[in-house]
């Protein structure tokens, strides 16, 4: 009888459809881990931890050998086993009995098929194969994590079953799931290109328009972004009615013909690349050349691949010329031109003449001049289906006479340069190779050194980085590796960490065909003298990406001479451009432009570079700031152009902060870092802000600057509470406090008491953090700060309302109301209504509440403000679930955790998880209620936030209603709880700072 293993639902198995009983809810998470991995070993530490979390009992392990011994029986009758080897745990079953991979294989398929109509048989069949929510029923965090990941993708298999069917001509039939689906995910452009063109095809262009239209509001207010460049295209041809957008004529993946062979075929490729990793977008491109020619005279394909030296062009080259060698019967031809070779470049008639003998011409008959052999070239290929390539070209005079005449040929060109000449005379697509992307380029470590790099995972990751990413580099890292066994992969990356020493280290055995310093060198020896120095300087430059204006501070120069040297750093393929006008170089060729700028420019010529380029980066930030931010006058500039020059220059200054308190710019550190730490605290990539205050402590530090350092401080400490490092916000703050006591600066101690009390209220220490709030509520009234005495107010009244004395909590903060109010500040008070709200739960406070928290979220909103805009969401939603407005609650919250993602502040994102989770299940969404909870959870225990777990834990117990499955769980909240001294969860939570 058959056997079949499902998780894309409850954990099963059965035999002849009859159901085996696989036992309690732990058991089955065991199956359930096995089932995932089927095939592949589990150790018992990943088992434990999978299934347990940090939840796990003291003997765990023999709690899982039981589990294991139990399931080898239930399972043997289904013809799979579970064995015991030397690298842990292994179900050995076939994996199409299990749906998991079963679901996966058929997508697979669907994804290679030659036929639309096929594919599309497939990922139905697939999808018929979930039978709910992957594991359904059981809760631990592995599993929850996992669970989403399986349910991406589902999604991705029904996005790409509609594009099959959108080209089946099924867009009718498709058209109602569409427009539900794009609703449900308001910001998934992919879906809204399926929905926008399944519209236009039933003859409905003005609701197409109106989809498009409706997406693009949604980024703009949700995300700070515009549509992509794919759906502002649809949207152009939706608009033109572009006769190309109907329904296509039949299957559109009909295989091709392929042509007979000639009696002649060279064959000279080089061996394909060993360990050749990633670069799938790179070869989906080249193959997308491989199109059927249209008309009887089809022009010459020529495809040129550009980067970097050592960036793999050749080696990718090489890899899709083996790939595709099938579809040029005809044969293949290969010559490496040597173009930036140290020895002289291989002349245009010594190419000739070798590819005129590949192609059977002898000797004799080989025509002594370039033209007359570049002619008999032509003629030799006219009509065969060949494949030429021609690698290490330098110049557009170098390829020409290597081209063929005919348009049955295919050319693949490799080169550093840009070869401008070819795009534009002979139209060859252009596929430009930047470095591999992070996980590609430690399998790529993977695949060379072995396991030494799985037992060091981070370090291999390290390993890459360190290398730039760079293949030739990592090839030459791993040869390292190889041939110094005794010395640990930390131990080189240590090595390779010491920016001076990485190019000396990374050189091949002096082989000039290899060594990073002699590939660079030869790009670099061919420029002129302003356009090296440019070079030169561009490797002191502590950023990732550089703008033309930057450039010009560096060199001293203007815009228009910065743009021209540039230009010639391009061409040359020392840099790269990017996105919005950039430029950038990789890791090593910074390394080894540095290096040259230590040799070339006296140290004074270096200091003045780097000078200009911070007082540029701090002038820019002054202005920014002036426009987004004034404080007495009218902004002055543009504030979207502001907030794009900043958001455009981040990296850059936060790379200048930290470089300038490392080497002696402090006062450019301090003054940039103070100057940015309010925008980056509106909105600002946490990690980024930390890294920049932190510079500025640093910096302040060394020039004794203590009310500079007092300041750093106290931003430094907000920084680490939003991002969950609760202890080290606890001790900068209380150095803060310290400093500022000292200085006698009274305003600022307040403050830091204030943020010292927050960090107590997070941790669940409420008594003292009512203490800090008490002590800072009486400096701000001896300092008349009405302000600061009604944020006091707030704080005190939360945690009156946490323990549980809501009338103390509502007459604090009906004080701190009338001090918002008589100051005019909005957004405070809309804030301190919204917390009134929800202890009273009046009809007319909620409206007022909502009423007021809608102005401050569109007023916050229109001043860029992610992080007062995720707290106004998260307000709003509470209020809105007060009044029993689910649906726009549960939105709200989408949308406020979309924005605590980007800018990191983990601390709000459990507690809006929370929030989501209980505003689900009252809507009747129990499963997927759980999912935001088990999430909280698995956060709230990252960042110490013991409150929130324990509404993590009552949210997954009320999902299960009165099944025994959230049994643990409600014991584990009222632990906690109890520990806590606190009463249970209310039904929204309450955040422990106000608005701003």
């Amino acid at each position: 009888m058959a056997a079949e293993f499902g998780v894309l639902g409850a954990v099963e198995a059965r035999i002849g459809g009859r159901s085996i009983v696989l036992g309690h809810a732990r058991q089955r998470c065991v199956l359930g881990v096995l089932l995932v991995e089927a095939g592949r070993p589990v150790t018992v530490d990943q088992l434990i931890d999978r299934v347990w979390g940090e939840d796990a009992p003291q003997r765990a392990a023999g709690a899982l050998y039981s589990y294991l011994s139990r399931l080898r029986g239930a399972v043997a009758d289904a013809g799979a086993a579970i064995e015991r080897q030397p690298s842990g745990y292994v179900l050995t079953v076939d994996p199409q009995t299990v749906d998991l991979h079963r679901f996966r294989r058929l997508i697979t398929l669907a994804r290679t098929s030659e036929s639309d109509q096929s594919a599309t048989d497939l990922i139905t069949r697939a999808l018929a194969l979930w039978r709910g929510e992957p594991f359904a029923g059981l809760d631990a965090p592995w599993l929850a994590s996992t669970r989403r990941l399986l349910l991406n993708e589902r999604f991705a298999a029904e996005l790409d079953r509609n594009d099959v069917l959108l080209r089946l001509g099924r867009h009718g039939e498709l058209l109602p799931a569409l427009s539900a689906a794009a609703a449900a995910y308001p910001l998934d452009e992919r879906l809204a290109e399926q929905s926008m063109l399944a519209l236009y095809r039933c003859g409905r262009q003005a609701d197409a328009d109106e989809q498009y239209r409706r997406i693009r509001r949604s980024l703009a207010d949700e995300l700070g972004s515009d549509p992509g460049a794919a759906l502002r295209r649809l949207h152009e041809r939706i608009l033109a009615a572009d006769p190309t957008l109907g329904v296509p004529a039949g299957d559109a993946r009909a295989p091709g013909v392929q042509l007979a062979a000639p009696t002649t075929v060279p064959a000279q490729l080089p061996a394909d690349v060993r360990a050749f990793t990633g670069r799938t977008g790179e070869l989906a491109a080249l193959d997308r050349l491989l199109a059927p020619p249209e008309g009887d005279e089809p022009p010459l394909t020529v495809a040129l691949l550009s980067g970097t030296a050592g960036v793999g062009k050749s080696a990718l080259a090489v890899r899709w010329a083996h790939r595709v060698r099938e579809a040029f019967p005809d044969g293949q031809l290969y010559v490496n031109l040597r173009g930036y070779d140290a020895e002289q470049p291989v002349a245009v008639a010594d190419a000739l003449a070798g590819f005129l003998t590949a192609l059977g011409v002898r000797g004799p008959e080989i025509p002594p001049g370039v033209d007359e052999r570049a002619g008999r070239y032509r003629s030799e290929l006219t009509g065969r289906r060949m494949l030429v390539l021609l690698d290490n070209a330098s110049s557009v005079e170098q390829v020409r006479p290597l081209l063929p005449g005919t348009g049955s040929c295919l050319v693949l060109i490799t080169s550093r340069d840009s070869l401008p000449g070819m795009v534009a005379v002979h139209g060859a697509e252009r596929v430009s190779l930047d470095l591999l992307p992070p996980a590609d380029a430690v399998g790529l470590l993977r695949r060379l050194i072995g396991a030494r790099v799985d037992h060091e995972p981070s370090v291999a990751a390290d390993l890459a980085a360190a290398c730039a990413r760079l293949p030739l580099a990592l090839r030459i890292a791993a040869e390292l590796a190889a041939a110094r066994t005794d010395v640990s992969l930390a131990e080189l990356v240590a090595e390779l960490g010491d920016h001076q020493l990485r190019l000396d280290l990374l050189d091949a055995g002096g082989d000039p065909r290899a060594a990073v310093r002699a590939v660079f060198s030869w790009s670099y020896q061919n420029l002129p003298a302003d356009a090296a120095r440019a070079f030169r300087l561009l490797g002191l430059h502590p950023g990732d990406s550089v703008h033309v204006e930057a450039v010009a501070a560096l060199t001293g120069t203007d815009v228009g001479e910065a743009r021209r040297l540039l230009g010639v750093l391009v061409r040359a393929s020392l840099v790269h451009v990017g996105r919005g006008g950039r430029y950038g170089m990789h890791d090593l060729l910074r390394a080894y432009a540095a290096e040259l700028a230590t040799v070339h420019d006296a140290a004074p010529a270096r200091k003045a570079a780097l000078t200009r380029l911070f007082d540029h980066y701090l002038a820019g930030s002054v202005a920014a700031m002036n426009a987004l931010y004034p404080e007495q006058a009218p902004a002055a500039g543009d504030p979207d152009a502001a907030r794009n020059w900043i958001e455009a220059e981040r990296p850059n200054l936060a790379a200048a902060c930290t470089y300038g308190a490392a080497h002696g710019w402090y006062r450019h550190a301090i003054d940039l870092a103070g100057t940015l730490f309010r925008y980056l605290d509106a909105g600002g990539p946490v990690a980024e802000a930390v890294t920049v205050t932190a510079s500025a402590v640093s910096a302040a530090r060394a020039v004794g600057d203590r009310a500079a350092q007092a300041r750093a401080l106290s931003d430094l400490g907000r920084l680490h509470r939003r991002q969950g490092r609760l202890g080290e916000a606890a001790e900068t703050y209380r150095q803060a406090l310290a400093l500022n006591a000292d200085l006698g600066e009274r305003a600022a101690e307040a403050v830091a008491l204030r943020n010292l009390g927050s960090v107590h209220w997070r941790l669940g220490d409420y008594r003292q953090a009512a203490d800090h709030y008490r002590r800072a509520w009486t400096h701000h009234r001896l300092l008349g700060d009405e302000a600061g005495q009604a944020d006091a107010l707030v704080r005190l009244g939360l945690v009156d309302a946490r323990l549980g004395d809501e009338a103390q909590a509502t007459e604090r903060l009906q004080a701190a109301l009338e001090l918002s109010a008589r100051l005019g500040d909005r957004f405070s008070e809309a804030y301190v209504l919204s917390l009134l709200a929800r202890l009273s739960r009046r009809p007319a406070q909620l409206e007022r509440a909502a009423f007021q928290l809608e102005q401050s979220l569109a007023a916050v909103r229109q001043a860029g403000d992610r992080t007062a805009e995720a707290y106004a969401l998260t307000d709003l939603a509470a209020v809105y679930a007060r009044g029993d407005r689910l649906a726009d609650a549960a939105g709200h919250l989408r949308r406020a955790l979309v924005l605590h993602r980007r800018i990191g502040d983990r601390a709000s994102e459990a507690e809006a998880l929370n929030d989501l989770g209980q505003v689900l299940r009252a809507a009747g969404a129990a499963a997927e209620a759980r999912t935001q909870h088990d999430q909280a959870l698995v956060l709230a225990r990252e960042i110490g936030d013991r409150y929130e777990q324990a509404r993590a834990h009552d949210g997954i117990a009320a999902t299960y209603g009165d099944r025994d499955g959230g049994r643990p769980h409600l014991d584990l909240a009222r632990r906690i709880f109890a520990d806590l001294a606190v009463p249970a969860a209310p039904s929204l939570g309450f955040r422990a700072t106000p608005g701003r």
